[in-house]
């Protein structure tokens, strides 16, 4: 499973997660392959992110450490504060 941009949808992806709206309404099950209709449908919906399965979307590895290190370097005056530590783990975790 990944997660992906909205951006990073193709065609012929497999949802690995049911897509809600923001209202909680189902817009999507778990398991249904993406068309073109679908992702524009998303996207006007103001859905961001899906999980989908595989590994589909290869990001280059020197980009996303480079940003890990970036956030590293901006949390770094936050000292050993465990909940900003947290807060900066999560958002690594975004990255991936």
């Amino acid at each position: 499973m990944q997660k992906v941009s909205i951006d990073e949808l193709k065609p012929s992806m497999v949802l690995a997660a049911t897509i809600k709206d923001k209202n909680g309404n189902i817009l999507f099950l778990k398991g249904v392959e993406l068309t073109d209709k679908h992702i524009i449908l998303l996207n006007s919906r103001d859905i961001r992110n899906v999980v989908v399965e595989g590994r589909p979307v290869k990001r280059e590895e020197t980009g996303i450490e480079n940003l890990r290190k970036e956030i590293d370097e901006r949390f770094a005056t936050a000292g050993r504060n465990p909940i900003v530590l947290k807060i900066r783990d999560a958002i690594k975790d975004l990255l991936m």
